[in-house]
């Protein structure tokens, strides 16, 4: 299997995360994004939204979506299963993972897109949106506290994908300069919890 990534795109680094804690071996194939390489004829022939990630199996088809990718490769190396066991464990998981994903793991993306100077010429800027972004992430964060209060990891007492939406989604955040509350101490715990597992460096900006 080879997986196409761009290891600044937050959604490839949340699949690196993935392989990492599980402790897949796949080749890596780098896709330069800045330069383009992500619209060439070849690349949109995997994905023809022209995005990365893209895991290509052994037999030519493709995947793309990193969700979608992380539940692949979470069935097909079941040791160590990161979307949990069971009907109950595996709603729970996805719960989680939705909450995480939508509030605070994509608001983090739209902020970046919205308010940093580099994202100019490339997205429409609309400085309300950002916003409307940072206060998704505050109240997310705040949902993520009040959660980790009770239970050891986002979803319940085993890490799972809902971990590494959110340790991805709080990184992006911190990267545009959108930390969570220092108040917020259930989450700072967790926060650094996460970031000391070896599968966490893929995803930490400097």
């Amino acid at each position: 299997m080879k997986l196409y990534v761009d290891r600044l795109a937050p959604n490839a680094r949340r699949v690196l995360m993935f392989v990492a804690e599980k402790t897949i071996e796949l080749s890596i194939v780098e896709i330069n994004v800045a330069e383009d390489e992500h619209r060439s004829d070849d690349f949109l022939a995997k994905n023809p939204l022209g995005q990365v990630p893209v895991l290509e199996l052994s037999n030519g088809s493709c995947i793309s979506e990193s969700m979608a990718i992380c539940r692949y490769l979470d069935e097909s190396f079941p040791q160590t299963a990161l979307f949990g066991l069971g009907a109950e464990q595996r709603a729970i998981v996805h719960m989680w993972s939705r909450r995480v994903e939508l509030g605070l793991f994509v608001a983090a993306v739209d902020l970046g897109h919205h308010s940093h100077p580099s994202f100019r010429g490339h997205f429409e800027q609309v400085p309300a949106y950002a916003e409307l972004c940072r206060a998704s992430i505050a109240r997310s964060c705040e949902l993520l506290d009040a959660q980790l209060k009770t239970t050891r990891f986002v979803a319940g007492d085993e890490f799972s994908v809902a971990d590494i939406v959110a340790y991805c989604g709080v990184e992006l955040a911190r990267l545009w300069e959108t930390t969570p509350e220092t108040a917020l101490q259930s989450l700072g715990k967790w926060q650094q919890e996460t970031a000391a597992r070896p599968s966490a460096a893929v995803a930490r900006y400097p």
